[in-house]
């Protein structure tokens, strides 16, 4: 039976939105598979890697048809990229093929059962709101790179995010530095606080496809789970369970340091990576010396090879040193747009605040090595 035909893009395009939570490996083959449902000329896509789900939906079902049917998300991807944007293609399923067609390119794919397909249950909805996706975005673009590299404490894998009255706040940490971004918004979004672990592959695929424009973002919360729409996407998620550290002492006292440091952003991230040519992918440590209206920045390979540049600031203090992981700095630099930035430190051993000048919005705390 023919279900589909529409151009290759009005496939791909949605496909696009919901393949990013597909893992190649699994030991339940279906979750492996695009479930995709075409019922009132409408195709609807839906992934799920059982801790989360995607749907989304697009134009191009046949008339009067209502079925659904499972493919491999990896292989119906690789071959709709093959094909022309503007190629019709045309889709018949029985039992067990998926037959598509495009001009005179034919494959066959195994269909598995779409009843086995599994789709995430929910409990009702307690918490409810809405804001601007390109808020949301960018609350998670100043906080994603700060999660963990490699899986640790379970509560510290994913952003913590917080609902205060106007304020909606995001954190992360790997307990080597701490991001924390927060946004004002126009009303107030909830009667009473709301906070919750949103875990780590759900931040980044969520951060892939929101967009960054004044689309409504609709978000619901119960005490496991979180569900976000906007425009076809329906984007639902468990949370991560647990009570996330307590980092306001953390960022406290950072910002009580007595020193203060302001300094040219571009500048800054063109002096690092030229001093970082030194460092190795396993040791990424430079050590930084403030002293007499001058910044220097110097690294060195296990080969003693070395690197050093020297920048001018208005630095009237005592001399200080300190060391740091170098792609800590180029990663938070590289995302932040103001012009200039602001360090402030107190000894040699504590953590460093990194700021933006005239506002308190985003922090961000990095520890310093030995160097």
């Amino acid at each position: 039976m023919q279900l589909i035909q529409c151009p290759c893009e009005s496939l791909l395009t949605p496909l696009k939105r919901v393949e990013g939570i597909v893992e190649r490996r699994q030991t339940l083959p279906i979750i492996s598979n695009v479930l995709i449902q075409v019922a009132d000329e409408k195709i609807t896509f839906v992934t799920t890697d059982l801790d989360i789900q995607i749907r989304t939906t697009s134009l191009g079902g046949i008339p009067g048809v209502n079925e659904s049917f499972t493919v491999s998300a990896e292989k119906f991807s690789s071959i709709l990229n093959a094909l022309a944007p503007q190629s019709t293609v045309s889709i018949d399923v029985t039992d067990k093929k998926v037959s598509l067609v495009s001009g005179r390119a034919r494959y066959s794919l195994q269909n598995l059962p779409a009843e086995d397909f599994p789709t995430l249950p929910h409990g009702e909805w307690k918490v409810q709101f809405a804001l601007p996706a390109s808020t949301l975005h960018h609350l998670l673009q100043l906080t994603v790179f700060a999660m963990p590299a490699k899986p640790i404490r379970y509560f510290l894998n994913g952003v913590l995010l917080e609902i205060e009255g106007e304020m909606i706040r995001a954190v992360a940490t790997d307990t080597h530095r701490l991001a924390c971004c927060e946004t004002r918004l126009d009303k107030e979004l909830l009667d009473k606080p709301l906070s919750c672990i949103i875990p780590k592959k759900t931040v980044r695929e969520l951060s892939r496809i929101l967009p960054d424009n004044d689309t409504v973002v609709e978000c619901q919360f119960n005490e496991t789970q979180f569900c976000v729409r906007f425009g076809d996407v329906e984007f639902m998620s468990k949370l991560v369970e647990g009570k996330f550290p307590n980092y306001r002492t953390v960022m406290n006292t950072a910002s009580a340091h007595p020193h203060r440091l302001e300094l040219n952003r571009e500048q800054l991230i063109e002096t690092l990576r030229r001093v970082a040519i030194m460092t190795s992918d396993k040791y990424r440590g430079i050590r930084w010396k403030v002293h007499e209206n001058q910044l220097t920045i110097h690294s060195s390979s296990p080969d003693q090879e070395e690197a050093s540049e020297t920048i001018e600031i208005d630095w009237t203090g005592d001399e200080a040193e300190m060391g740091f992981n170098v792609t800590y700095l180029l990663e938070v630099l590289s995302l932040l747009k103001n012009n200039t930035v602001v360090l402030k430190f107190g000894n040699t051993s504590g953590a460093v605040l990194l700021t933006m000048p005239d506002s308190d919005s985003f922090k961000y705390v990095v520890m310093p090595i030995r160097i």
